[in-house]
């Protein structure tokens, strides 16, 4: 369970749960720690969806090639 302080007071119980479902998951006792770890996942899902787009756009280009 995750302590009120006044950062988590600004949550809605919504961003709260799923605070909760990350530190449950990922067995993290601090809201500092659970906020590091989103952090960090960001930027490494970010990275993951960009390469994702140049391999999608790679392989429309290569069937709009094939069509014609």
């Amino acid at each position: 369970m995750i302590k009120k302080s006044t950062y988590i007071r600004s949550f809605t119980p919504a961003q709260r749960r799923q605070l909760e479902k990350i530190a449950a998951e990922e067995n993290i006792k601090t809201v500092t720690g659970i906020l590091f770890f989103t952090l960090e996942q960001y930027g490494e899902q970010k990275s993951e969806i960009e390469r994702l787009k140049r391999i999608i756009s790679y392989k429309q280009k290569k069937i709009e090639k094939l069509q014609q």
